[in-house]
């Protein structure tokens, strides 16, 4: 069903999506998460037939800073968290077409093999809250001690480990951002909190690959205050990485850089997520019905 009706919006907004895909005044920011390999290829390949050029986020900040000249069909690559998925599906699509992509690693998730919200998500009948979307807005020291509460974490590996991470960083084709150590909420945490969990990921990153991911941050679930950015910018980073939703255009704060995300759907489906159609539609459709996001 899911399907059908991507099709059919995308009849519908043909148009739209042919006109944004001409567009050489801004930057086409797209990320991930967990990705699998066909859907992921399909939409690689579709962009690469268009004409667009792969950038790494270097690229981005002289583009957005006036450094260099916006000319061409450029587009953004990002992945977030640190997926098992990112070698096994990506990976091999990037070497395959010569494409970069920034993976943005939570180091304790490589350490532990999953996430503090897989571990919440397991335990999603935990009396210790009412909902998983609870932990997300809880100041960061509570939310760790709940989290430290609940039951261990039983299922698979699904995060990448670290001879993974070194293969990724070899190949060329990976680059590195900081998602902080333990994927904390950032506008929960103290100025302090957020210091350590952005150093202690820094320096596990530089250990397994040498790279100390200093210089893109993307925040952990979209999640930013003031003192978030003071922190970002004080730690020397020279860009910063959003959900929201939208183009990145000339000129723009390089600590609030939109992205539109795309996932495991139809072609058509994610060529409506990277031009920033699809959610927004559907979020109109769940405010008439009202309709809550939940995690």
């Amino acid at each position: 069903m899911r399907k059908l009706i991507a099709k059919i919006l995308y009849f519908l907004f043909y148009k739209k999506i042919e006109k944004c895909s001409l567009r050489q005044d801004a930057i086409l920011s797209i990320y991930g998460h967990d990705q699998q390999k066909e859907p992921f290829e399909k939409l690689v390949a579709w962009l690469v037939s268009h004409g667009y050029v792969f950038i790494t986020p270097e690229k981005v900040y002289s583009l957005i800073s006036g450094e260099e000249p916006l000319n061409k069909k450029y587009v953004w690559l990002s992945f977030d968290d640190g997926w098992k998925s990112g070698y096994d599906n990506v990976l091999p699509v990037l070497e395959k077409y010569r494409i970069p992509a920034t993976f943005f690693i939570a180091t304790k998730g490589i350490e532990d093999g999953y996430y503090w919200y897989s571990r919440a998500f397991q335990n999603r009948e935990s009396d210790l809250y009412n909902e998983v979307d609870d932990l997300w807005k809880m100041p960061n020291g509570e939310r760790a001690k709940i989290i430290d509460m609940l039951p261990a974490y039983k299922g698979p590996r699904i995060t990448m480990n670290e001879a993974e991470l070194q293969k990724m960083k070899m190949s060329g084709w990976a680059n590195f951002g900081n998602h902080t150590h333990d994927h904390v909420m950032s506008d929960k945490c103290s100025k302090q909190e957020l210091s350590a969990e952005i150093e202690k990921c820094s320096q596990i990153m530089k250990d397994i690959t040498e790279d100390d991911c200093s210089f893109i941050y993307s925040y952990p679930n979209g999640n930013l205050d003031e003192n978030t950015v003071e922190v970002i910018k004080e730690k020397g980073f020279k860009l910063a990485a959003t959900v929201k939703i939208g183009w990145i255009n000339p000129g723009d704060n390089p600590f609030d850089l939109h992205r539109n995300e795309f996932n495991n759907g139809c072609l058509e489906e994610n060529l409506m997520q990277i031009y920033g159609l699809w959610t927004p539609f559907f979020n109109r459709i769940k405010r008439l019905l009202g309709v809550r996001n939940r995690k």
